[in-house]
């Protein structure tokens, strides 16, 4: 009796957990996997959404559902009023913000959607080049579900390292760091195709320019270690053979097999950074009759590839100096480094447009070709 008394006690437990529980069944239910959020005139925002109606016989159908308010909470009530059946956003894949929304702030959407309980933090955030409602809406041929279409496209070139990763729980971190701005790709319909078409850069909760999606390589590179991604090159012609013309371009393909990056305070009072990369790539592609196997080709290719990548680099940091977006984090290495530098956010935020970065690019090709 003694040993039934601990499991009689455990399964009432259950029951009244199980009996607490909200039922989410799923022929009462609309699931959300694509949101994208709209400015309007006179400050209103438009909400429009991928909704999924699963019914009593199995089988499900896709609409999308589309409201204008004051809020996007607003137009969350609005669009909920559409539909016989309540949408839930556990399934949600992928947040799109429209651009004129994220030049003017994505402040208080990020703010209702962080207090969103059912939204997962590993969602995806992007900016829509236009707006969000004309990619939800849009009829395509080959596209059978927008919302999962959108998801498996930024999770595949994340996962190749050919877009910056920007989970909500990422995009909130760097939006609430004083030293650290946001960075997340931007989605652009051309036609039936829908694509990744560069990185929006933020001044805080502000899209504030755009880089193209051949920087983002760069960008990954300072902000992480790469394990993939691939890059194409254009060298001077003259790289291999002086008897060609330098304005003369040859076209160069690598990939990445492993890269280690280290920024380096160096003066605190201007500030200054070296920032050094160790590359290691493999060539899969050069347009010359040159042999590569030759180890005097292969360094002059290192060398020209480094000097390269420096140039790209540096062009790119003095673009968010520009724009006074810190995306690569140097605030915060400028904290950590200076101890009682009584750093604060808007301190920093005059600085770094008259910060100054030596970048050195160290290039190491592994192997030539894919039969070597």
């Amino acid at each position: 009796m003694k040993k039934t008394k601990p499991i009689l006690i455990l399964l009432i437990c259950t029951l009244f957990v199980a009996g607490c529980t909200e039922q989410k069944i799923l022929e009462r239910i609309s699931i959300t996997t694509l949101l994208g959020y709209d400015l309007e005139e006179e400050d209103k925002v438009t909400t429009t959404l991928t909704v999924r109606q699963v019914s009593p016989d199995d089988k499900s159908s896709l609409e999308t559902q589309s409201n204008t308010e004051e809020t996007s909470n607003g137009t969350s009530i609005k669009v909920n009023l559409q539909t016989s059946k309540k949408i839930m956003a556990g399934q949600l894949r992928v947040l799109l913000f429209g651009k004129k929304l994220a030049q003017d702030s994505i402040e208080q959407t990020l703010h209702t959607t962080m207090m969103n309980s059912e939204i997962s933090s590993s969602i995806y955030l992007a900016v829509a080049d236009g707006t969000t409602k004309e990619i939800i809406e849009a009829q395509y041929e080959n596209i059978t579900d927008i919302g999962q279409h959108v998801f498996n496209l930024i999770d595949h070139n994340v996962e190749e390292q050919h877009s910056v990763s920007s989970t909500l729980h990422e995009v909130v971190r760097n939006n609430y760091s004083p030293f650290r701005d946001i960075a997340m790709p931007i989605i652009k319909k051309e036609g039936q195709i829908i694509k990744i078409n560069g990185l929006a850069i933020f001044n805080k909760s502000k899209m504030v320019g755009e880089l193209s999606s051949e920087d983002a390589f760069y960008v990954i590179m300072l902000r992480d270690k790469f394990k993939a991604g691939s890059v194409e090159l254009s060298l001077p012609g003259n790289t291999l053979n002086h008897d060609r013309d330098q304005d003369d371009k040859l076209e160069v393909s690598i990939d990445s097999i492993k890269s280690k990056r280290s920024i380096n305070l160096t003066n605190p009072s201007t500030p200054e950074f070296d920032v050094t990369v160790d590359f290691g790539c493999r060539l899969i592609e050069l347009h010359s009759n040159e042999n590569t196997g030759r180890p005097e080709v292969t360094k002059k290719l290192e060398k020209a590839i480094g000097d390269k990548m420096e140039s790209e680099i540096s062009r790119i940091i003095k673009y968010t100096q520009e724009k006074n977006s810190d995306i690569f984090g140097f605030g915060d290495d400028y904290y950590a480094s200076v101890r009682n530098s009584g750093l604060t956010e808007a301190k920093w935020h005059q600085m770094y447009p008259n910060m100054k970065v030596n970048v050195k690019v160290n290039i190491e090709i592994f192997r030539n070709g894919v039969f070597e």
